[in-house]
């Protein structure tokens, strides 16, 4: 049933797509989760910045990245990827990283250190 109700549902996209491309905000997830399954390509570009405080009751603020996506039609990727291409040519928010002592709490630690181990023969 829910396949069918999926089925439905991407044919009526692909019937009603009429533009080159979609562009809207991709800071809400289910827009990008919506254009995943019904097919679409979609490509998530940071678009701006601003500064949240997390928890949200805390004044301590940190900067987030404000992002965009890009939807195409199915099997249009190259629409996608040409658009993003563009946008990065002319901007520099993919190059930016919040400072060290900017990262929240669940926040990966750029640049992590690195443990290497001595080879070992297998055994087999």
């Amino acid at each position: 049933m829910a396949q069918q109700s999926r089925g439905k549902l991407i044919q009526e996209v692909r019937e009603s797509f009429t533009v080159d491309a979609l562009i809207g905000s991709a800071t809400d997830w289910e827009r990008v989760c919506m254009g995943n399954l019904v097919g679409l390509p979609v490509i998530v570009v940071p678009t701006a910045f601003t500064n949240i405080s997390n928890p949200p009751s805390t004044d301590c603020l940190r900067r987030t990245a404000v992002t965009t996506g890009i939807y195409a039609p199915p099997y249009q990727d190259s629409i996608v990827l040409a658009l993003a291409m563009a946008y990065q040519s002319v901007t520099d928010h993919h190059r930016q990283r919040p400072p060290v002592d900017d990262l929240g709490l669940n926040d990966s630690i750029p640049n992590p250190p690195t443990v290497t181990y001595p080879p070992r023969l297998l055994h087999l």
